[in-house]
């Protein structure tokens, strides 16, 4: 495989293509690769790292045998009609999504346009929206093959059953539609050895483009940025969770994380990582080992967490060696400040440690920020009141107050159910999984009013003076950073009063005028 296609090439440049010439004429010679998403083209999620994993894993496994054409939709902003354009240029034999629940919309769109212009294309699904609902994609979203989990090795021999049309029942982890029945395989191991996964193709990532799109962190302090994965799973049981990539942490080695973070800085440009694993810290002599090699290798770099640290699993000596890494910021996932809460939903956290450290994070100069989500079933208003209330009490900079989104196949769904057996599940829109909105059904079936908790959550935290002057004084004079906290006000805050169309004129006056809080 080359490198990426020139801007004026024939295909529109969204995205990058990757192709070999000299490719040999077989059943499957062209795979497009679609990571869909256009309207969270303003915020977006980062990298699409699964796309680029599955990449690498096929150039290193067939070299120079297929043609592959990347698009990411959400970052290039196209439509659904610029992709049936590309499409049509590129003809694939075979095209691959990899798709979150809130892109599920998109996906079938883009995937009924493909096969309309091209019954014959072969569709696959991948990511977590396919490991959970691949009946609905395989019965209503004309998909005809669904990833289960790990792609890294399902992919390929995916392919190549395909290819040699071998019986699809050999492939393990995928799902698909035989004579009007869903099959499904045996489920595929984990990948225990995440060393041999090559590095994701970075080559193909536009990070200047990335450098203006709010991330999951809300915002950067350095640009260009990359996310970074150095685990797979987590060991805890969360009834909120589906756990996809199992139970059982597998870890890349220290040698093989300072690898790819010096590629990333060396090669890229990179100047900072949000590292994304479930629990960072779920090794403390590693995580600390990966801090000291940074330094002793004197990698300059910002590193931010926007989750992946459990609160109750750090000590101070991790907090001082994240610091002189380069950490700025971490987000902890406290959820809920009830005991009976954190029981039911099996988070376990303890809550009087979390707070020490959320101090400690404090006192180390290290942003402190938590998520938190209201209307758990059988929650009461008091127990809202607890959460809230630690929020205020803490030391944190940044509280972020979700309502909580239920997802099919996981025991909340079960809890819910108990809890609420009048309740009509049935006409619950699944794929409108907002944590801003009225939509959330507990919002709904909670006997009090979840929607107006939430917002005056986010009052009562971001309007006290004293939060107003440590965000001016904590986040550097940087329009990047002011343009994710107006997009984090705006969607957390502003919307949920209505009050859009009085901030919108003051929003473009200080854009045009100050060059503050850009679209």
């Amino acid at each position: 495989m080359s490198g990426a296609r020139p801007p004026d090439d024939s295909l529109r440049n969204f995205g990058k293509a990757v192709y070999n010439k000299n490719s040999v004429p077989m059943e499957i010679r062209r795979i497009m690769l679609i990571k869909p998403g256009r309207r969270f083209s303003r915020m977006g999620f980062g990298q699409p790292l699964g796309l680029l994993y599955l990449i690498s894993v096929l150039r290193e496994r067939f070299p120079g045998k297929y043609e592959i054409d990347f698009v990411e939709q959400a970052l290039y902003d196209v439509t659904t009609e610029d992709i049936r354009e590309r499409f049509r240029k590129f003809n694939p034999d075979l095209v691959g999504f990899s798709t979150m629940s809130m892109e599920a919309g998109e996906t079938e769109e883009i995937c009924r346009m493909i096969k309309s212009q091209k019954p014959e294309c072969i569709t696959v699904m991948g990511g977590p929206h396919a490991s959970v609902f691949f009946d609905w994609a395989l019965k209503d979203a004309d998909i005809d093959y669904v990833v289960i989990g790990e792609g890294e090795e399902t992919f390929p021999d995916l392919l190549l059953a395909l290819e040699q049309e071998r019986p699809m029942d050999d492939v393990k982890g995928i799902a698909f539609m035989r004579e009007g029945k869903l099959v499904e395989t045996p489920s595929r191991p984990f990948i225990e050895d995440l060393d041999k996964i090559p590095m994701p193709a970075w080559d193909l990532v536009n990070f200047k483009l990335y450098s203006v799109q709010i991330t999951m962190n809300g915002y950067c302090h350095s640009t260009p940025w990359a996310m970074l994965f150095t685990t797979r799973a987590c060991p805890f049981k969360c009834a909120y969770c589906h756990g996809i990539f199992g139970k059982k942490v597998r870890k890349r080695s220290v040698d093989n994380v300072l690898a790819e973070i010096e590629l990333l800085v060396n090669k890229y440009g990179v100047r900072e990582l949000h590292i994304v694993d479930d629990i960072f810290n779920i090794d403390l002599a590693r995580a600390k080992k990966i801090c000291d090699e940074i330094v002793a290798r004197g990698i300059k770099v910002k590193i931010a967490f926007p989750n992946g640290l459990r609160a109750d699993m750090m000590d101070r000596e991790l907090l001082q060696k994240l610091k002189a890494a380069g950490c700025y910021v971490i987000t902890y996932a406290v959820e809920t400040a009830s005991p009976r809460l954190q029981k039911l939903v099996h988070k376990n956290l303890d809550l009087e440690y979390t707070k020490q450290v959320i101090e400690w994070t404090y006192k180390e100069g290290i942003i402190p920020q938590a998520f938190f989500m209201l209307g758990f079933p059988t929650e009461t208003p008091e127990e809202i009141e607890m959460t809230i209330d630690f929020a205020l009490k803490s030391k944190l900079i940044r509280g972020w107050f979700f309502t909580v989104v239920v997802y099919p196949r996981t025991e909340l769904l079960d809890i819910a159910r108990k809890a609420y057996p009048d309740f009509d599940f049935s006409n619950y829109d699944w794929f409108d999984l907002r944590y801003w909105s009225e939509k959330p059904f507990y919002s709904r079936v909670t006997p009090y009013d979840g929607f107006k908790i939430q917002r005056d959550a986010y009052r009562r935290f971001f309007l006290r003076p004293s939060i107003i002057l440590k965000i001016l004084w904590w986040f550097p004079k940087n329009a990047f950073l002011l343009r994710g906290m107006w997009w984090g006000l705006r969607a957390s805050f502003i919307s949920l009063y209505g009050l859009e169309r009085i901030f919108r004129p003051v929003r473009k006056f200080l854009a045009r005028n100050f060059g503050l809080f850009p679209e």
